[in-house]
């Protein structure tokens, strides 16, 4: 059973499968917890786009980084 969500949560406890324990690893250049925070950074900066949690994830488009601008 899942417990109802509580926005003054300080900690979650979460058992992560290998794919998404991968990703995270990824994220975080072999930090868990780095890739963790990157992930959040990566979600405010869509968010600050105008993507929202209803729309789906084809919806995000990314424009090419070019270092020269």
């Amino acid at each position: 059973m899942v417990r109802p969500c509580k926005i003054d949560t300080t900690r979650f406890y979460r058992v992560i499968d290998a794919e998404t324990r991968n990703i995270m690893l990824t994220a975080g250049n072999g930090c868990l917890s780095t890739g963790f925070h990157h992930m959040l950074a990566i979600y405010a900066e869509l968010h600050n786009q105008g993507y929202r949690p209803d729309m789906p994830l084809d919806r995000i488009v990314f424009k090419a980084y070019d270092e020269k601008t």
